[in-house]
């Protein structure tokens, strides 16, 4: 994937405290636990402690949405965090047994956030009404936006509003920690239409939080259930209805997901839930429409760009257009009997012109208690050698991609250069992609700090604990290998910081790989401007480079390396910024 479009987020009320910069974070914290950043208690207060650090960059370009009929923008409003709360039994006070808040008094947006307690996680729901509903530090409209909240999501808030500061219908405290208004953004009536029509939230405990199709013609991307009419008038390619469909013909009319097939090449991480054989990766099939789709359209249009009064199409995507789905249903006899899919912001795409997608299964090694060098086999002719007296025998091929772990010997034997794995056999080292022990370790490398390490030549990224390695996996970096990133599609060599993280995010033809729209690109982490960790689920070229600057991951991974880099993304929340008062990003060094 190239470089995507996002909104860059700001920065958390911070005060001095111990050795280094720390927030107070909530008076009454005592059902969160943090990983990195420690909770300690200094008096009658709760102080979050975080390392000081220089002032994360902040990401330069801004989202734009609905950029013509070809072009889905980016739907990443938002900004974030570093914590992720956890559950636990502890109860904490609800605001309905504190006096309510005076605002008409002289009390900052600041002491209102000191005196309001965490939301329990059984307290009442909060319901997002848009793709990016801002999550604010404080309850202020002027306030940064450290997160944001996704149409579908159900999120614990406080029992009355905190203030009605610049929001007629109150901010409401949500947990972990920040402020929604709830008005045109949110709700805390669980019946409104929205968060009746879509509570579907993506499952962040399977390799695609989704279900993904790709289009196999151009498709037009309905608000209401056509008629056949309709359906006549505005497509061009012929269909059947579904009783006529068959086999592969009928794309996720037929099969409504393939499962992610289990990986013998590596050992890590297991597959995660709802991986396994025979399992759907996502969403759910029902042979009725929907309640707001039974006459005319009951709620609102979501896609990001302008809708035509009285139009039944919002946009027309091309052929090869990857899509998120998080459900099927059958249309009435006035549609001909077709299934349709629902997107993810509630349009309609025939079925029968979508073909479903699982992603590559392909996952990488943990390396706890085997260290480094280790190597994947990355060509089709690799094979292992066994060294007889000065001559070498051939022994079987490797697998596509298989995980081998290397002793560090290297000799030049019959002219090739050769390594030796920990079991006495010989490969190519030109067959390898190798990760191999770094001569000198960079400062940052301390006590148990995470980092990530991309090697372009080799196409191989190792996460660290300090000096420690962890994992490694093929990647895809940029088609143009070490070039120019301002001239070529490369990645950008150097040391970043993970800047802001979506557990999915729309990439338009500007920025994909094969020109063609793809929505909801899973476990997204901006490091550079519009350049990414993230997942990939329209290839399986792992180990090639071939992306227009970003860092492709196998979905398995980039789902693994998603949830082990910091910011952590709250449960129930889109997405969230790193912010210097509220804990760095993930370091992540890229070179040769």
């Amino acid at each position: 994937m190239g470089r995507g479009r996002h909104e860059a987020g700001s920065n958390a009320v911070c005060q001095k405290g111990g050795g280094g910069a720390s927030l107070k974070f909530w008076e009454n914290a005592a059902s969160l636990t943090f990983s990195g950043p420690s909770l300690r208690r200094f008096g009658k207060s709760r102080i979050v402690v975080v390392e000081s650090s220089n002032l994360v960059r902040r990401a330069a370009r801004v989202a734009r949405a609905g950029r013509g009929a070809r072009h889905v923008g980016a739907v990443c409003a938002a900004s974030l965090i570093f914590a992720a709360c956890s559950r636990s039994s502890v109860d904490t006070p609800s605001l309905a047994s504190r006096a309510p808040l005076d605002v008409s008094s002289e009390e900052t947006p600041f002491d209102i956030v000191a005196s309001v307690p965490v939301p329990p996680a059984d307290g009442p729901k909060l319901v997002p009404l848009k793709l990016a509903s801002p999550v604010r530090a404080r309850p202020d409209k002027a306030a940064e936006k450290i997160g944001y909240l996704r149409i579908g999501a159900r999120v614990a808030r406080s029992h009355e509003s905190v203030s009605t500061r610049d929001c007629a219908g109150g901010w409401y405290a949500i947990r972990p920690l920040g402020f929604v208004c709830a008005g045109r953004d949110a709700t805390i009536r669980l019946d409104d239409p929205l968060a009746r029509a879509l509570a579907v939230e993506p499952e962040r405990a399977k390799p695609l939080p989704y279900a993904y199709a790709f289009t196999r013609a151009s498709v037009p991307n309905y608000l209401e259930v056509p008629t056949l009419a309709q359906q006549l008038e505005v497509e061009d390619a012929p269909w059947a209805p579904e009783a006529e469909v068959s086999g592969a013909a009928a794309g996720v009319s037929a099969v409504w997901g393939r499962a992610l097939a289990k990986s013998a090449l590596a050992a890590g991480p297991a597959a995660p839930s709802g991986a396994e054989d025979g399992y759907p990766i996502g969403g759910t099939a029902s042979d009725e429409p929907p309640w707001w789709l039974a006459g005319p359209r009951l709620i609102p249009q979501l896609a990001p760009f302008d809708v035509v009064p009285g139009s039944i199409v919002a946009n027309v995507s091309p052929r090869h257009a990857g899509v998120a789905l998080i459900g099927t249903f059958l249309g009435g006899a006035a549609s001909n009997r077709r299934r349709f899919a629902i997107t993810t912001d509630a349009r309609l795409l025939p079925a029968d012109k979508l073909e479903s997608e699982a992603g590559s299964a392909f996952r990488g090694q943990d390396l706890r208690g085997l260290g480094l060098p280790v190597a994947f086999a990355g060509r089709q002719r690799a094979r292992f050698w066994q060294l007889v007296g000065a001559r070498l025998e051939p022994g079987r091929a490797l697998a596509r991609r298989e995980f081998v772990p290397l002793s560090g010997t290297v000799r030049m034997l019959a002219g090739e250069r050769m390594v030796e794995t920990r079991d006495g056999q010989w490969l190519r080292s030109a067959d390898l992609h190798v990760a191999a022990k770094p001569r000198e370790l960079p400062a940052f490398a301390q006590a148990d700090r995470r980092w990530i390490d991309v090697s372009i030549t080799n196409q191989m990224l190792v996460l660290w604990e300090g000096s420690t390695p962890v994992y490694a996996t093929l990647v895809s970096t940029g088609k143009d290998g070490l070039g120019d990133p301002r001239k070529t599609q490369s990645t950008p060599q150097g040391t970043f910081q993970i800047q802001q993280k979506h557990i999915t995010s729309s990439m338009d033809s500007d920025a994909a790989d094969n020109e063609f729209e793809l929505r909801d690109v899973p476990w997204v982490m901006y490091f550079k401007g519009g350049y990414a960790l993230h997942g990939a689920y329209w290839h399986d070229d792992f180990g090639r480079q071939r992306s227009h600057g970003c860092v492709n991951m196998a979905p398995i991974d980039a789902r693994h390396v998603f949830e082990w880099t910091l910011p952590q993304v709250p449960e129930h929340w889109h997405g969230a910024y790193a912010a210097e008062s509220i804990g760095r990003g993930t370091l992540i060094r890229i070179g040769r």
